[in-house]
């Protein structure tokens, strides 16, 4: 059965740390774009969507960071694993994200110990 979809950015960035990984999302920052799609009805037609959604957008803005924010109309019924795949990542609402690191770097390695002189 046909969904309508409305696909949007969401100004963001991941910060990957030395433990984890977190996401900072703007909820009420200026989205670059906003489309509304009719006849998507698998997860992998949503993932396709917001693949070349994503694309199209950083196609426009090449050094923007964005999350792409996925709604389903309030009539439409969600497509089987639908949730499932939304709260993992699994339409790639993540891969326009530019990535900050700030791991902490190991220390250079300490010099061997000397051997003990001999008597």
């Amino acid at each position: 059965m046909p969904v309508t979809l409305t696909l949007s950015t969401v100004p963001g960035k991941l910060t990957r740390e030395d433990r984890c990984t977190s996401k900072t999302i703007e909820l009420f920052g200026p989205s670059l774009a906003t489309e509304t799609l009719t006849a998507t009805s698998t997860v992998q037609d949503v993932k396709t969507a917001v693949a070349r959604f994503g694309a199209r957008v950083r196609a426009g803005h090449p050094d923007a960071s964005f999350y792409v924010s996925v709604r389903l109309a309030k009539s439409c019924r969600k497509p089987n694993g639908y949730d499932a795949a939304s709260s993992r990542n699994g339409f790639g609402q993540d891969d326009f994200l530019h990535v900050e690191d700030k791991r902490t770097r190991p220390a250079e390695p300490a010099a061997a110990p000397a051997a003990p002189l001999a008597a």
